[in-house]
């Protein structure tokens, strides 16, 4: 992006997210959780923006209630029930099992998992950051569409945003500063009202590396969390 003349605050904001394609990222979180995504194209529209077009893949844990669901129905099936065999005494000699005959252990079953792919992209005005969500069927960010970064990058920064569903987003930058490295970082706290009570996602930019950390509670309580391992 070098000599693309962006403006301050865009040049700015482009600063905690990397420069150039190909860059790749590794996330691991909540139940095994794993995200790993890479920059396709950095393009630069004629009015200014500058977008990100990212593609990935999240692997998670697949639930299996669908599977509980449908083994009950097949035991329940038309009210069928399997009586177990009547031990006969006469026949004791079937259990006379030979050393080498004893049964052998059950496999246990690796948990199943679920791949999907995930299609976003970055925005960058000159003054905001939106992230729009593409395609990522499994991608635990509860919105489509959101601004997650606004320029002036400083502590206490505010701003409002509506979601594509109506939904009224407010931000706030809660926490900036520099880590052991010497690298800024920027905290953003978002908070929402969905299905009926709050819910709040933080996360932390860091310079030169985009997304870094996410956290999302919902309203139930319930907390996810995915972290950068690698880059």
């Amino acid at each position: 992006l070098a000599g693309c003349g962006v403006g301050g605050n865009q040049k700015k904001l482009l600063s905690y997210f990397p420069s150039e394609e190909g860059f790749a990222w590794e996330y691991a979180g909540t139940d095994d959780y794993v995200q790993t995504m890479g920059i396709d194209s950095i393009y630069k529209a004629s009015s200014g923006e500058v977008t990100y077009s990212i593609s990935g893949e999240t692997i998670a844990m697949a639930a299996d209630d669908e599977e509980e669901s449908e083994d009950e129905f097949g035991l329940e099936f038309e009210g069928f029930v399997e009586e177990p065999e009547e031990f006969d005494p006469a026949s004791g000699s079937d259990l006379d099992l030979d050393p080498g005959d004893e049964p052998e252990e059950p496999e246990t079953e690796e948990p199943a998992i679920k791949r999907s792919t995930l299609e976003m992209e970055y925005e960058f005005s000159k003054d905001s950051v939106i992230e729009r969500i593409v395609d990522a069927d499994g991608f635990p960010h509860r919105f489509a569409q959101l601004e997650v970064l606004r320029a002036p990058i400083k502590k206490g920064k505010t701003w409002s945003f509506q979601t594509p569903d109506w939904t009224d987003v407010k931000a706030e930058i809660v926490e900036t500063g520099k880590d052991a490295d010497k690298a800024d970082y920027v905290r953003v706290r978002y908070e929402a009202e969905v299905d009926g009570g709050s819910y709040v996602e933080t996360r932390l930019f860091k310079k030169g590396l985009g997304l870094v950390e996410f956290t999302a509670t919902g309203p139930d309580g319930a907390e996810f969390v995915y972290s950068l391992i690698g880059n």
